[in-house]
């Protein structure tokens, strides 16, 4: 007759715990996706870092891609803009510098997927309203995915809204009916991406939707977003400079926004929907928008985590976290990045 022992016993507990963290990792990396994203600085297109002037390095390439690599990152947003005046795009991320960053960056991590990240401000430099600034950013746009030789684009347009004191010097005063018709000057821009690029990867980003959340951009509506995710293959949601000071308030409002995101996919099915997190620290203008008690890394991507379990448990709703930014994400953060999502595989 078999004996049971301690070591026995001991043995069969060690082995259903190993079972349970296999089958928990498992199930995790069906709910939790992992077409991860970062926001990146312009020193890899551009070859030299504009706040300092130091030159890009071989160094700095192997360390970017390692990180991206060991963080399960799959998208790099490299910044090519922003969207000039009258349209075009600056000359730098057309440059044989640019194109050799790139082809460098695909050698060390193979399976990155580069887009480049342009956009900017509306009455800024970003003017939608505008005919011939559209044709002349379509255009570029069309160029700098054909010479980089890169699957897509990252679209990051943004509306400032009046009222801070502050914010209200860095940019032109808007038009008449601005604020109102922004978003469908944003879906028709798309639309018409699209249009001339049918095959190409567009990335997009708007601010979170939830009702408590009040960012200093302009948010869009559900209905909007219903013709925008039509237009593109992924689409980010801030959920960061909420101006939210209350735990009780931020998941409430993270649990709407996934909410959102099932309406949303219900429309477009094919889109990838990504939850944003920030990593950086505001300038002292802006930090009351955001509470680093309840916005930092861990609690963040603990609070999108618990929320997508409260509203489905068995399906993935959110197919991946998109990083700002990469200039401001120091190895503390990447280390509880990987421990709170990117180790979900």
């Amino acid at each position: 007759m078999f004996k049971i022992t301690k070591t026995t016993i001991l043995f069969l507990l060690v082995l259903v715990f190993f079972l349970s963290c296999m089958q928990s990792k498992k199930t995790n990396s069906k709910i939790f996706g992992q077409e991860n994203a970062v926001w990146t600085e312009s020193i890899y297109l551009r070859g030299t870092k504009p706040s300092t002037g130091k030159k890009l390095s071989d160094e700095d390439l192997k360390k970017y891609a390692n990180t991206l690599k060991e963080n399960n990152i799959k998208y790099a947003y490299l910044f090519a803009g922003p969207y000039q005046e009258d349209g075009h795009l600056p000359d730098y991320p057309f440059s044989d510098l640019a194109m050799e960053s790139i082809r460098k960056l695909k050698e060390l991590y193979p399976e990155i997927i580069v887009l480049p990240w342009v956009g900017g401000i509306q009455n800024k430099t970003v003017h939608l309203e505008d005919s011939i600034w559209i044709k002349n950013a379509l255009n570029d746009t069309k160029k700098l995915i054909e010479t980089l030789k890169v699957p897509g684009i990252h679209i990051d347009f943004e509306y400032i809204l009046k009222g801070h004191s502050y914010l209200d010097r860095t940019i032109t005063r808007e038009k008449p009916d601005d604020e109102k018709n922004y978003a469908n000057n944003v879906n028709s821009f798309h639309k018409k991406l699209r249009n001339l690029i049918p095959d190409a990867f567009v990335s997009s980003v708007v601010v979170a939707t939830s009702p408590d959340t009040k960012p200093w951009k302009r948010k869009t509506t559900i209905n909007e977003l219903k013709v925008l995710v039509q237009y593109v293959d992924q689409l980010s949601f801030l959920y960061f400079d909420t101006h939210i000071d209350s735990q009780k308030v931020f998941k409430e409002n993270c649990i709407a926004q996934i909410r959102d995101i099932q309406i949303l996919k219900k429309t477009s099915p094919q889109t990838q929907f990504l939850m944003s997190i920030g990593t950086f620290i505001n300038r002292q203008e802006l930090r009351d928008y955001r509470n680093l008690k309840i916005e930092n890394v861990p609690n963040t991507l603990k609070v999108i985590k618990k929320s997508a379990l409260a509203i489905d448990s068995t399906k993935k709703i959110i197919d991946g976290i998109s990083i700002f930014c990469d200039w401001q994400t120091d190895k503390s953060e990447w280390k509880k990045f990987y421990k709170y999502w990117g180790n979900s595989l």
